[in-house]
């Protein structure tokens, strides 16, 4: 296999016969921006409106009861879903129980998906849900619940459990994981990741964690590790509120980080942040949107924690993917074009939900991100280098994996 490195990244670009998408070899540099862009979202598509606000209007029905009423799960894809995907270059989708049924449906779900992508000449999308086996699975087709983490007690459980779930998803033609969670379960009182993790021990949360990634790679899934730097020693869910864990960088290498640095070092390919703050970190602060008053820039928004700590102190190579911008950590405290742009600053290269998309009178917020990032990029507020890099970074993964 003949490798070249191109720009700063060191982007690995296959020759044409090993790296072929419709339209051809393709790296960041061949592409515009709006489809670099594309390839950095993460879109959900877990429920679609299949009428427009006006229509119920003329109806007499109020907004919010018509918001109720036209909420459907997306079971299979639709022309306005494909023409989203094709338009805006989409680089990944994430599904959620809503949009399983069976597993025909499924597959019909993920093949549409697909196509949508390369009949428009994008690359093939990222396919990503959120299997992590016991409270968090996303579908189990009549299989019994899978054992939390919590209760796996060798690594060769958690080998087994990853290759079980790493079948069901290749069966299905999902390619990527957002598993396993390798935060250390040390505060009893966190509401969020409790039994999702292997313990309270980084030497065995690390094993677990290892052993788990390793059986997704045996069938050629992507294990994505999460929340980086450690979302265990919290007592507030991200989802509701922004936690904060009040430990040194020292303390975190000694325990968080642990995990983390064991997958990266066995060849884990994908992070995801956690929006947390960590002030003997990241001593930044902005204003919170919620209540006017200062906050620390959360990990997920931090350079000095996806770049300074990811990159650099941990040699992380892989894609960084932001936790969901959706959740409240992040959308009551900050605006969402202004995260969006921080966590590509800050050195993201997917961004998980950056919008709600619902229907199409939600477009002209896809629209407005858009437009941002790319007045960003072309003022050089965010480097065209740096886009290139993640985007070099997607691609090397869509054809390795």
């Amino acid at each position: 296999m003949f490798k070249k490195f191109i720009s700063v990244c060191s982007f690995i670009l296959f020759t044409s016969s090993q790296f072929l998408y419709s339209v051809g070899a393709v790296g960041a540099e061949d592409m515009d921006i709006e489809s670099k862009i594309g390839q950095m979202m993460c879109l959900d598509f877990r429920f679609w409106n299949h009428k427009d606000l006006h229509e119920t209007e003329e109806l007499g029905i109020t907004a919010a009861d018509s918001a109720v009423s036209r909420q459907k799960p997306v079971i299979e894809i639709n022309r306005e879903i494909k023409e989203i995907i094709s338009r805006y270059h989409i680089g990944s989708v994430v599904l959620f129980s809503q949009n399983f049924q069976s597993k025909e449906q499924a597959k019909r779900l993920v093949g549409g998906l697909q196509k949508a992508a390369t009949d428009s000449g994008n690359p093939p999308l990222l396919i990503c849900v959120d299997q992590e086996g016991g409270s968090v699975e996303r579908f189990s087709f009549g299989r019994d619940r899978l054992k939390n983490n919590a209760q796996i007690r060798t690594p060769e459980e958690a080998f087994e459990k990853g290759k079980i779930i790493a079948e069901e998803l290749a069966e299905l033609g999902i390619n990527c994981n957002f598993a396993p969670v390798v935060d250390i379960n040390s505060n009893p009182k966190n509401p969020v990741i409790n039994v999702r993790s292997f313990g309270n021990n980084p030497k065995i949360v690390s094993e677990h964690g290892v052993a788990f990634m390793k059986g997704l790679h045996s069938k050629n899934i992507i294990a994505t590790a999460k929340h980086l730097p450690g979302h265990g020693d919290t007592d507030v869910d991200s989802h509701l509120g922004l936690p904060r864990v009040n430990k040194s960088l020292s303390d975190l290498e000694k325990f968080e980080l642990k995990p983390f640095k064991a997958l990266i070092d066995s060849g884990l390919e994908m992070v995801m942040t956690a929006h947390i703050e960590l002030p003997q970190i990241e001593k930044g602060t902005i204003i919170s949107k919620k209540d006017g008053k200062k906050i620390f820039i959360p990990a997920t928004l931090s350079k000095a924690i996806l770049t300074g700590l990811l990159r650099d102190k941990l040699n992380f190579k892989g894609v960084i993917v932001t936790d969901a911008m959706n959740m409240k950590a992040i959308s009551e405290n900050v605006g969402e074009a202004e995260a969006i742009k921080m966590a590509i600053k800050a050195g993201a290269d997917m961004i998980c939900m950056p919008v709600t998309l619902r229907s199409m009178s939600d477009i002209s917020k896809l629209d407005a991100i858009y437009r941002d990032l790319k007045s960003a990029i072309d003022s050089g507020e965010i480097s065209p280098e740096q886009i290139n890099c993640s985007v070099n970074r997607i691609l090397n993964l869509k054809h390795k994996r």
